[in-house]
């Protein structure tokens, strides 16, 4: 893939899920009258947000799928090479990254076996993804990728399992007291709510690789 067509789909991507991100914020805000809590709430609860009964803002959700479509191609023609069989790995894990995330804002807590399952793929594959990146990056002489990308690849996977650590994600179902009704007690979210806040942190690891990734394409 040329440098100008790669550069191209890396913009598309970020556009489009930076507008989807800015235009899910405004519309939560409008329709709960609260701001969205990245610490708080989840993905799916964002993509909720578009639902109107006029159908206006419902094609906005799009924009998801483009940048999604558009990270896998620029992925797609910067990572994978032929005569380099774990490059391909690569790209199953990007892909496997890729369907959880999408995932994660489509599909509500409705039955939590399969939203664990879910969560599961994504912690696993952005793991595999940034190690087995700083992996191919260490290992093939492509100099385009040897400036910095290979290290801080590696302190990003070292990052991101210091997020998964985390000990509070094993009570992560525990809700937060806050009262009585009629001698029953009141439960609710915790303000700082360990589920949320690492999905969102994983995605913001992943989103600082891309962009680390084209200014290593343009400085490499």
């Amino acid at each position: 893939m040329s440098d100008s067509i790669s550069f191209s789909f890396w913009t598309l991507a970020l556009i489009s899920i930076g507008t989807y991100l800015a235009i899910g914020l405004s519309r939560y805000r409008i329709i709960h009258r609260t701001p969205f809590r990245f610490q708080q709430h989840l993905p799916f609860e964002l993509h909720d947000s578009f639902q109107d009964p006029a159908h206006r803002y419902q094609v906005w959700r799009w924009l998801l799928l483009i940048g999604v479509i558009s990270l896998f191609v620029f992925w797609e023609g910067n990572f994978v090479y032929p005569t380099i069989a774990l490059s391909y790995l690569l790209l199953a894990l990007m892909t496997l990254w890729l369907i959880s995330l999408m995932s994660l804002f489509i599909i509500q807590v409705k039955r939590i076996e399969i939203y664990l399952l879910i969560v599961s793929l994504f912690f696993v594959s952005t793991v595999a993804l940034l190690f087995l990146s700083s992996y191919l990056l260490l290992t093939n002489p492509f100099s385009r990728w040897q400036t910095f990308l290979p290290w801080t690849t590696l302190a990003q996977g070292v990052g991101q399992i210091l997020i998964l650590l985390n000990p509070k994600l094993k009570r992560w179902a525990i809700l937060e007291k806050v009262g009585e009704d009629n001698e029953k007690p009141l439960y609710r979210r915790p303000a700082q709510f360990v589920m949320a806040y690492t999905q969102w942190l994983t995605i913001a690891n992943v989103l600082l690789w891309v962009v680390l990734t084209q200014i290593e394409a343009l400085i490499g």
